[in-house]
């Protein structure tokens, strides 16, 4: 099943940022990043979209 909430950017772009280091989350971005996964699982697209923007508000208020 093809992830529509995945990033846009090319598989040479993806590669870049795959090597670069990730900071590690706090438990509010894995609670998120949870409840995304098993609304996706689920073929809950609304949700799925949703907790896809939470993560992004989320990011930006805690770690931008």
């Amino acid at each position: 099943m093809h992830d529509p909430t995945d990033s846009h950017l090319s598989s040479e772009d993806r590669h870049e940022v795959d090597r670069q280091p990730r900071p590690d989350r706090c438990a509010q971005c894995d609670e998120i990043k949870a409840k995304r996964y098993e609304a996706y699982r689920q073929g809950d697209l609304g949700a799925t979209m949703a907790m896809t923007k939470a993560m992004g508000r989320h990011w930006w208020a805690a770690h931008g």
